[in-house]
């Protein structure tokens, strides 16, 4: 698929699901480009927001959106400029860059200054987010200007220098179709971070080659970078340079640790000895050598997997204090990894480089078995066929970002129809929405208003108590009422964002739709705990049935009406949402349940059943991994690891009984059974962790 293909398939996915929706188009358009930029971790959540407000000097003041990144304290704000124009690609020139520049740095402006959070309405979401500038003023590092279009750049258009207001950088990335239609054939990898270090006045990092592991793909060094260097790169890159682990463990724990601050400030010179430094990963290094020794020269997607406290520590004193820290000297472990590895070794290092600190298994939940049993299940289980279509097609599961839109790229035009007959679009289900739809079910709205991040960091640690416990449950059942859920939510977002009354504030949809179904969900457990919502009528029909969306329609403008009542603890109504305690009063509300809708509710004991039987038939597929497993390793492998493991006295008597029967089954035709297929994976992890390296 080239360039004007890309953009003709996307343009009309645009109108048709503007017009299928009733929605605005330019937010159908703004939508496509943020999710995908969301998914490269471009930033981690957007708000949407059409706001124009009348300011002086007939000057014309608008943004589109907003996104607030709490770790590196940078404020990005947005405008669309779409020409929806299906016979050319128009060229974006710099006359027009300037023109959408000067909308938002007006936007800027009057926050920083009051004007608007003095002249505007306070119920509408550009006062909150002005308010939100106005507030935080002392504490943003840099605004970040995104300008979305479906043109193409002018070539003439080298370089959009930074400006600055009020003292606060502000810089300025567009994203034309041609970037977007890179980033989607990358398979929606994160834009290349280039660091050349004579850019920032240094010639190179000192540093020894310690590990050069060829057959691993990695070679590590071992340097030290200045607070300076270390601080201006983070400064300019932000978030982006945090794996994406190590940024969700900031965005909850905090960014500043005040110890490390401590010496930063009093005992500079000592910081490399009594910090314990930082550890990272990069795809490429440039090394030279000179009189002095080995200098690092260029770093390739440099991503810090350990140290994100200490770096975001020394950033905030310049930043904050407008120390000079040049005489910290922070110790660095740099692995180089392969490109072709690196999905899959950083992972890994990130996870070892933090065994001994408090990040969490939670923080590495993108790769927890959990979400493998999903996608398998989104392979295999067929949704029923509707509206009287011929095919059944499938709840597509991202494990991985971009799957759906990178196995599309290379299909010509008749085989891209028929994948997205089976897979249609608007059927694709991401980690992050999985666990806002399974977090809002479980009446947690204010874990969800809470933005992406912190919302799937929570998931994560309930899915791993429950996995641990009993991973049977996450079965067939799971899976088709978690489709059935998705369904609910993605209805009650497009009936918010149908009615009249939203059209008037476009606004708080996020917290509408998340209030308005755990509020339903929590009156059934509260008035009718024996019942539920018929999520088998809903995956059955693939749509939400009358009598529900008669009773969101209801819901959702009442809690529109509840989260903006004067009464409410905090004024920005986004930040009032976040908070237990408007869930806690959204508790004790009279809401309106109608009589047609609570008719619907069935029995939980109808489905008791169907569970024990899901869970039975998935503790078959479990007891069938295990001696797959064990069988595919090979009668050899497990030989060799047995007798590895005996010279180094490493097993038991029953042990070297159960490898018996693994050692020998090529020979005798006896496969292990279910038991001791379990047992012989636990002692292989044993023995791996000891040392042990298949060499077949």
């Amino acid at each position: 698929m080239d360039l004007r293909e890309y953009r003709a398939t996307l343009l009309q996915e645009i109108n048709i699901s503007a017009a299928t929706n009733r929605n605005d188009i330019v937010s159908e358009f703004i939508q496509y480009y943020v999710e995908n930029m969301i998914d490269a971790e471009e930033f981690d959540d957007f708000t949407e927001c059409f706001y124009e407000p009348l300011v002086p000097r007939q000057k014309k003041v608008q943004i589109d959106g907003y996104a607030r990144d709490e770790v590196d304290n940078t404020f990005s704000l947005f405008i669309a400029d779409f020409s929806n124009n299906n016979i050319d690609i128009e060229t974006l020139i710099n006359t027009q860059i300037k023109v959408l520049r000067k909308k938002v740095e007006g936007f800027i402006e009057y926050s920083l200054d009051g004007y608007i959070i003095e002249n505007a309405e306070p119920s509408s979401l550009g006062y909150e987010i002005s308010e939100l500038i106005y507030n935080n003023k002392n504490k943003i590092t840099k605004f970040k200007i995104y300008i979305l279009t479906d043109k193409i750049i002018s070539s003439r258009v080298k370089k959009i220098d930074s400006t600055s207001i009020e003292g606060i950088k502000v810089d300025v990335s567009i994203w034309d179709i041609n970037r977007m239609y890179n980033l989607v054939n990358s398979n929606l990898e994160k834009e290349s971070i280039k660091i050349d270090i004579s850019d920032y006045g240094e010639k190179g990092l000192p540093c020894i080659l310690a590990t050069d592991c060829k057959k691993e793909h990695y070679k590590s060094y071992l340097t030290v970078i200045s607070g300076k260097l270390l601080s201006d790169i983070y400064i300019k890159y932000g978030s982006r340079l945090l794996e994406g682990n190590v940024r969700s463990f900031l965005s909850i724990r905090g960014k500043v640790n005040k110890q490390i601050r401590y010496t930063i400030l009093r005992e500079p010179e000592m910081f490399f000895a009594y910090n314990n430094g930082i550890a990272a990963t990069a795809d490429n290094v440039e090394v030279i050598s000179t009189s002095e020794g080995n200098l690092i020269s260029k770093i390739e997607n440099l991503q810090i997997i350990n140290g994100g406290q200490t770096t975001a520590s020394i950033a905030n004193v310049v930043l904050n204090d407008k120390e000079d820290v040049s005489k910290v000297m922070v110790p660095v472990k740099l692995s180089v990894v392969n490109k072709e590895k690196s999905e899959t070794m950083i992972p890994l290092i990130s996870r070892c480089a933090n065994t001994q600190n408090k990040v969490s298994d939670a923080d590495f939940f993108s790769n927890h078995p959990y979400h493998i049993r999903m996608e398998e299940f989104s392979r295999k289980v067929y949704a029923p066929a509707v509206n009287g279509e011929q095919y059944q097609t499938i709840w597509f599961y991202e494990r991985a970002r971009g799957q759906h839109v990178q196995e599309q790229m290379k299909l010509s035009a008749s085989e891209r129809k028929k994948y997205l007959l089976k897979n249609p679009k608007n059927q694709i289900i991401k980690k992050v929405e999985l666990a806002k739809y399974i977090n809002t079910f479980e009446c947690l709205p204010y874990i969800v208003s809470r933005g992406s991040q912190k919302n799937i960091r929570y998931f994560a640690e309930e899915i791993d108590k429950q996995w641990n416990k009993d991973q049977t449950i996450f079965n067939r059942l799971y899976y088709m009422n978690m489709v059935a859920k998705a369904i609910i939510f993605k209805c009650t977002d497009k009936l918010v964002a149908r009615q009249d009354w939203y059209k008037q504030i476009k606004a708080y949809k996020a917290n509408i739709v998340t209030y308005s179904i755990a509020v339903i969900v929590d009156y059934i457990n509260r008035n009718y705990s024996d019942k539920m919502i018929d999520l088998r009528r809903i995956w059955n029909t693939q749509d939400i049935y009358y009598e529900l969306e008669k009773q969101l329609l209801i819901t959702t403008k009442e809690v529109y009406e509840f989260i903006t009542r004067d009464d409410r603890v905090t004024l920005n109504v986004t930040e009032w949402c976040k908070k237990e305690l408007c869930w806690q009063r959204a508790q004790n509300e009279n809401w309106t349940i109608i009589r047609e809708f609570a008719n619907t509710l069935v029995s939980k004991s109808k489905g008791v059943d169907e569970e024990k039987e899901a869970k039975k038939e998935q503790k078959q597929d479990n007891e069938i991994n295990y001696e797959i497993q064990v069988v595919s390793l090979g009668s050899e492998y497990w030989s060799n690891m047995t007798k590895w493991a005996k010279r180094k006295g490493l097993i038991s008597t029953e042990d070297e009984s159960i490898l018996k029967v693994a050692c020998s089954f090529n020979r005798t035709g006896k496969t292990p059974t279910y038991r001791q297929s379990k047992r012989l994976l636990e002692i292989k992890s044993r023995i791996e962790l000891e040392g042990y390296v298949n060499e077949i």
